[in-house]
């Protein structure tokens, strides 16, 4: 069982009238008082749908990015925007790596380390939480930029199926599958809009635990939660037991789906 706090996982009912999802923003107007300048608020979902991807269904970058220098082979620097959120992803075709934020619309739930690519695009649960598309977030610094000062009220997520895969049968690095003491989880990092000000904030986000883990679409409430008012990026990092003297060696991905965001205007 996952339950949601600030250290666990909870499934939640998303506030949102059937109209909304259909197009995917909520407004809404507000006045501190007589006289008083109204202040316009709007809610948009960003579901992924938009994303341009390859004829195997996913999208990691490419080659029309800016060109960098990445340890002596040359990177490309790319991006997904969607309701003016930016999504980088850091692509190195000579070693077929990617960093960042990827996009897939892939449907099957297995992995396989022979077809790791395109394997590693796959979710547990078989797909997207709505539509057809959705984020598989595996960052080494790259961070989710608002592109204004935003709540982030949520969103969805779930393993890919090469994490579960790890978790079922080992990893290839750490010996050994998951056993009941094992844990994997994604901590989320609100970076505040008001400069100057660090919030020194985390959420965590149970993966793996318990004997159990995450194997369909869950929902992140931070409606509630106040470090994530009055933001402008996200960053992401992955902590579990099975790990090195370099880091977790259980795949570090997570996907995440309709990502909710209020913002004024």
């Amino acid at each position: 069982m996952f339950h949601f706090k600030t250290k666990s996982i909870m499934k939640t009912k998303r506030i949102l009238s059937i109209a909304a999802i259909a197009c995917g923003i909520v407004m809404s107007m507000t006045s501190c008082g007589s006289g008083d300048t109204p202040v316009y608020k709007q809610t948009a979902i960003i579901s992924f749908e938009g994303a341009a991807l390859n004829y195997d269904g996913y999208w990691c970058g490419n080659e029309n990015g800016t060109a960098f220098d990445n340890w002596g082979a040359t990177g490309f620097a790319c991006s997904y925007t969607e309701e003016g959120v930016v999504f980088p992803v850091n692509y190195t075709p000579a070693w077929g790596s990617w960093s960042g934020f990827a996009v897939s619309s892939r449907t099957a739930k297995t992995y396989n380390s022979a077809t790791m690519t395109p394997d590693q695009f796959n979710s547990i649960a078989g797909g997207a939480k709505s539509g057809r598309k959705y984020c598989i977030v595996q960052t080494y610094g790259e961070t989710l930029d608002f592109g204004r000062s935003v709540t982030l009220k949520g969103f969805w997520f779930t393993n890919t199926a090469w994490v579960v895969d790890a978790i079922l049968h080992g990893d290839g690095m750490t010996p050994g599958k998951f056993e009941a003491d094992d844990w994997f989880k994604c901590i989320i990092y609100p970076i505040p809009a008001e400069e100057g000000v660090l919030s020194g904030a985390r959420y965590e986000i149970d993966l793996a635990k318990d004997g159990d883990y995450v194997k369909d679409w869950q929902y992140c409430d931070l409606s509630k939660v106040d470090a994530f008012k009055n933001i402008k990026g996200l960053s992401f990092a992955f902590e579990g037991t099975k790990k090195n003297d370099y880091g977790v060696t259980t795949p570090a991905y997570i996907c995440v789906d309709d990502i909710a965001i209020e913002f004024k205007y």
